[in-house]
């Protein structure tokens, strides 16, 4: 990854984990649970983000070279796996 998507991802990233640092400190202060709930969905979103940022720039450097080289069944293969992790 490089580039301006690489940058993205870090500050995607940074986001997500400062995200999940105010969940685990609500959890500690006996926070209200629904505040809680709201604040882990952000840490969620923006790891789904982050997922699909790193997808399209698989898809569009590695799967490509892959595709080009012929490599069809490991190209299947791998699309099948990430297809039983993606959420929806």
């Amino acid at each position: 990854m490089q580039g301006q998507k690489k940058m993205d991802t870090i500050r995607r990233i940074k986001t997500a984990s400062g995200h999940l640092k105010a969940v685990e400190r609500m959890v500690d202060e006996d926070k209200y649970c629904a505040d809680v709930l709201l604040q882990l969905q952000a840490v969620i979103s923006s790891l789904e983000k982050i997922s699909n940022i790193i997808l399209e720039n698989h898809l569009e450097t590695c799967m490509r070279s892959a595709i080009l080289r012929g490599e069809d069944e490991e190209i299947i293969r791998e699309l099948k796996t990430f297809m039983k992790y993606k959420r929806g």
